[in-house]
């Protein structure tokens, strides 16, 4: 554990995963300072960032019985860390607002999942050509 509280697991990898990392530390830093406090896990896979918003996957799961809801950055090899977390905090930003939440500090709410989902729902579009929400 850091001296930020934060645990960090870190293998071998090529170069491309290293610039994926920093990028992914970059929208985690930019959406932390638009949305303080909210839940966000950032990752990557397959040469694109996926991030989610922890209480409102919960919400999903308990709610529509799937699991990993969250939204997709794709083009990470040739969008700059700044364009990625530019999109990610308009993406983000949606997202909180589709789901009740506040485009500001978070103070624990519960997320209320959109009017007129079901169970058989499967994907909703959301944001950009470069941004995702999907259901998974």
């Amino acid at each position: 554990m850091n001296p930020e509280g934060e645990m960090r697991l870190i293998e071998a990898g090529n170069a491309d995963e290293a610039l994926d990392l920093q990028k992914a530390k970059e929208v985690a830093t930019t959406l932390e300072q638009h949305y303080p406090d909210h839940p966000w896990l950032i990752s990557f896979q397959g040469r694109a960032l996926i991030i989610r918003h922890l209480a409102i996957s919960d919400t999903v799961r308990e709610e529509m019985g799937r699991e990993g809801f969250g939204f997709v950055l794709k083009h990470i090899d040739s969008s700059s860390a700044t364009e990625l977390a530019k999109n990610a905090v308009m993406a983000g930003g949606q997202m909180l607002e589709a789901f009740g939440l506040p485009r500001a500090a978070w103070k624990g709410q519960d997320p209320i999942l959109p009017a007129g989902w079901t169970k058989r729902e499967t994907k909703h579009r959301l944001g950009n050509e470069q941004t995702r929400i999907i259901l998974q």
